[in-house]
């Protein structure tokens, strides 16, 4: 393991500008005293409040990059709660593997806090080459800098004459259209990001500063792809406003491959050099630019165009971060699992309901629960280390869970995979968003999954100084669901009232509600210490649900323009085919994809994808998540009238 506290110095002098603008007490190994009866009185103590602010600042800081697995700001998250779950005594949880010397492999129980598990893989180029012979002369483009490639198109080598196409729209208003029966075979295309400009650099055709669904990768490489180009190149257009036309796209951040073709993407400057050089009519890339704007143009280049693109599956690792806290006497063979996902979005590539490119912090969602864990593992600790010698108490296991965002998959993997047999797991209790606590709400489930377990908690709820809004319909769509799927009884314990900086760069630490996330993890203290020494753990029971009506056709006023499968295996919709023309094939969906996600929300099945659907009117412009050969791809889509 790497050496966290020097990471935790450095986050402190230069992230913050100054460690005094964060509490000293999250890097030294001195815990806040317990509070005073005095200080019980008030709504939460002053030394856990700041405590719990330092775990969350932190954990929501721009050097934790957002927290996507993979990511080096994962890293230090890991980390950072590995570090703490050190410090306050607890034990590593999950086994290591070793080799003995005749080759055979060693087990070591409980000796490592982190439980690596497969996430699935990543596309990455290994080789990039973009290089023009023109007039004689050849111009060799650097990658990362000049150009990128993405993920729109194969690995590839491929050279020929270059052809500019402006901005690639199959049909557009007022007649627009970029082809007539144009052959592009054995050419490379050059083709313009975005859409047509006004003299402001706004789209032409959008409402505000957005662009309309043809302007989106998949869109523009639909409308190329019946006329059969060698290659692809996508320049950003001088002039626009849009700031991702200073950006290169690359292998994960450009969506599903549309293209058999290798698809690459220039800088401005890159393509302002070879319109300079190639052009036989002297034209600038901004002329091309305001030509393109008015409509069709096919303009052959002089030269030759030369490029290489090799795209390889790299396997992507995750890992939980988990602890122990030993129980004793006779219940000390069951355990308690209280957890949290602790990894977030990155910059948005996927999941997000705003768009990729920016920063996604997460603070609410869910490093507000990650810090929650850390605060109850010591505050729990201490009350075991209190306990008499003859005591009971059930072991609990604190668990940051991984690969939430994408799946459910750290807890899924634990769950198949745990440290002791699942039917000897009591009780799990899953925190997420706990952070925005509004009027002192806070919502409680899954009590209906414990036979007798609604009826016990009565007097908790009554105690607590938060309003708790009860109920018996279960969110799937959180890592309890892993525990409910084993027939784990579980409670889940999120705001009450949602927020619209859900999955955007607006969930930002300084929206915590820090009184109310304490309150929180009061509140369960009393519950897990209660739960942990109850005799007799409570017997599974099929949570309730409130009947879910499906929307009726009449309710929903769009058409998202799917066949949708009923495959039982795996959250989401299954997409069996796509209507030409509707909102979906218009933004990039394919037969075979599995639709996850919905303006940031995870859809766990189709009836729960119709409700969302009636809160819509045509028009409306959202994000969806659709699963494609393992990975998630995030596409546009402006939705159609029924």
């Amino acid at each position: 393991m790497k050496n966290p506290t020097a990471s935790f110095v450095a986050l402190g002098l230069t992230v913050f500008g100054c460690a005094a603008f964060v509490s000293q007490a999250a890097f030294n190994e001195v815990r806040p005293s317990t509070p005073s009866a005095a200080d019980r009185t008030n709504s939460v103590s002053a030394a856990e409040r700041n405590v719990y602010n330092d775990h969350l600042t932190i954990l929501a800081s721009p050097y934790m990059e957002g927290r996507v697995p993979g990511s080096a700001g994962m890293e230090r998250a890991m980390d950072y709660v590995e570090y703490y779950f050190r410090q306050y005594g607890l034990e590593p949880a999950f086994p290591t593997s070793t080799r003995a010397a005749d080759g055979s492999e060693v087990i070591t129980p409980r000796s490592s806090y982190r439980q690596p598990f497969p996430l699935g893989g990543s596309d990455k180029a290994t080789v990039q080459k973009l290089s023009f012979d023109v007039g004689g002369k050849t111009l060799i483009l650097e990658p990362g800098k000049d150009f990128s490639v993405t993920g729109l198109g194969p690995s590839g080598q491929v050279s020929g004459p270059m052809v500019f196409v402006g901005y690639s729209i199959k049909e557009g208003p007022d007649g627009y259209q970029s082809f007539d029966n144009d052959d592009l075979s054995g050419k490379i295309a050059l083709v313009f990001r975005f859409e047509p400009v006004n003299d402001e650099g706004n789209s032409r055709w959008a409402t505000g500063r957005g662009w309309s669904p043809r302007a989106n990768f998949a869109s523009k490489m639909q409308a190329i792809k019946e006329h059969n180009p060698a290659g692809v190149i996508i320049i950003n257009p001088p002039g626009t406003s849009d700031p991702r036309a200073g950006q290169l796209t690359d292998v994960e951040s450009s969506g599903g491959r549309v293209l058999d073709v290798p698809v690459l993407m220039m800088t401005t400057e890159a393509g302002e050099r070879l319109v300079a050089a190639a052009d036989p009519q002297k034209r600038s890339l901004v002329d091309l630019r305001r030509l393109a704007d008015d409509g069709r143009i096919i303009a052959d280049l002089t030269g030759t165009a030369s490029l290489e693109a090799r795209i390889e599956r790299e396997q992507t690792m995750a890992q939980n971060v988990g602890a122990l806290l030993p129980g004793r006497g006779p219940l000390a063979d069951e355990f308690i699992v209280i957890g949290a996902h602790l990894d977030h979005l990155g910059m948005g590539y996927f999941g997000s309901r705003s768009g990729p490119g920016e920063l996604h912090p997460g603070a609410d969602d869910n490093a507000s629960g990650s810090a929650g864990i850390l605060l109850l593992s010591d505050k729990l600790k201490r009350a075991y280390d209190a306990l008499p010698t003859d005591a009971s108490a059930r072991s609990i296991l604190f668990i940051a869970f991984s690969g939430e965002e994408s799946g459910l998959h750290g807890s899924r993997f634990y769950a198949n995979n745990p440290i002791v047999p699942i039917d000897d797991h009591a009780l799990m209790i899953n925190f997420d968003m706990i952070g925005r606590i509004k009027d002192n709400r806070l919502s409680v489930s899954g009590y209906s999954s414990g036979e007798g377990m609604k009826e016990w908690l009565q007097p908790f709820f009554a105690d607590t100084p938060l309003t708790v809004v009860q109920s018996d319909q279960l969110n799937g769509a959180s890592d309890h669901s892993s525990f409910l799927a084993k027939q784990i009884p579980v409670l889940f314990g999120i705001i009450a009232d949602f927020h619209a900086d859900y999955h955007t760069p607006r969930d930002t630490s300084d929206q915590i509600n820090r009184e109310g996330a304490v309150m929180t993890i009061d509140l369960f203290e009393k519950i897990a210490f209660a739960a942990a020494q109850r005799p007799e753990r409570f017997s599974f029971s099929s949570p309730q649900r409130e009947p879910r009506r499906q929307a009726a056709r009449s309710e929903i006023k769009v058409r998202f323009g799917i066949m949708p499968g009923y495959s039982e295996e795996g959250e989401g919709v299954l997409i069996e085919d796509v209507t030409a023309g509707g909102s979906a094939a218009e933004g990039g969906v394919k037969p075979g994809d599995r639709l996850i996600r919905w303006d940031g929300q995870k859809i766990a099945d189709i009836q729960a994808w119709m409700e969302m659907l009636k809160k819509h009117n045509p028009g409306d412009k959202i994000k969806i998540g659709v699963l494609r050969d393992g990975e998630e791809v995030t596409l546009d889509v402006t939705l159609q009238g029924t």
